[in-house]
């Protein structure tokens, strides 16, 4: 993405920023943008006139100063016009004018006073605070891995800004693991029911011949 910046326009909006922040030039513009949202993306500031002071701003940041003959305005619609890739482009201003050319061609837009408050607020969100994690190598042994390793200042300096893990603990691991019986036969004999036997009522409980001979012994 790259944005065309309506200088001025942007600069000239009353009740956005902080009293602190007021009058804050080209310079401070670049500043909180660089702190922004939008860090990382190419930037360019169109501004009416000549300059009255430079800045080495950045290598993404480009100040384009229109001189005496030409408006800021008429600068950003030649340059959306002319851009191949128009939808890649974030036109940041207030004007009606510019809004309606640049649109035809793709490219969107912001207004003034809606970019400055976000610059406002993403200033004031706390930077995650990096946890420098000791390594436990004395500084010759440390020198002696990059060296051997290969390992540069600038991929030591990434490391040390890489925020620590954020580790959860595991809940399913503090739950209680279900016993299982020991011996499933156990419980399978247990759990079986006891195998009963009913008796009917007319069926003998003696052998027909002791019967007999008892009734035999009783008629006598």
């Amino acid at each position: 993405m790259e944005l065309f910046i309506d200088t001025w326009n942007v600069l000239h909006q009353t009740g956005v920023l902080p009293a602190d922040s007021a009058g804050i030039g080209t310079f401070g513009l670049c500043k909180m943008i660089e702190n922004s949202r939008w860090t990382g993306e190419r930037v360019t500031l169109v501004c009416d006139g000549t300059p009255s002071d430079e800045h080495e701003i950045g290598s993404r940041y480009r100040t384009v100063f229109t001189g005496p003959h030409k408006t800021a305005d008429d600068e950003i619609m030649e340059r959306v016009a002319k851009s191949s890739t128009p939808r890649s482009i974030l036109v940041v201003t207030s004007d009606r004018e510019i809004i309606k050319s640049i649109r035809k061609r793709g490219a969107r837009h912001i207004g003034s006073s809606s970019f400055l408050q976000a610059l406002v607020e993403d200033s004031h969100i706390t930077k995650t605070k990096t946890v420098r994690r000791p390594s436990g190598l004395s500084p010759k042994l440390a020198q002696e891995w990059k060296e051997l390793f290969g390992i540069d200042e600038q991929v030591m300096e990434e490391l040390h800004n890489t925020p620590a893990p954020n580790i959860r603990p595991d809940i399913s691991a503090a739950r209680p693991k279900e016993v299982k019986p020991a011996n499933d036969q156990t419980t399978k004999k247990i759990a079986e029911p006891i195998e009963e036997r009913t008796i009917q009522l007319n069926e003998p409980l003696l052998p027909d011949a002791i019967l007999e001979e008892a009734r035999r012994l009783l008629g006598s």
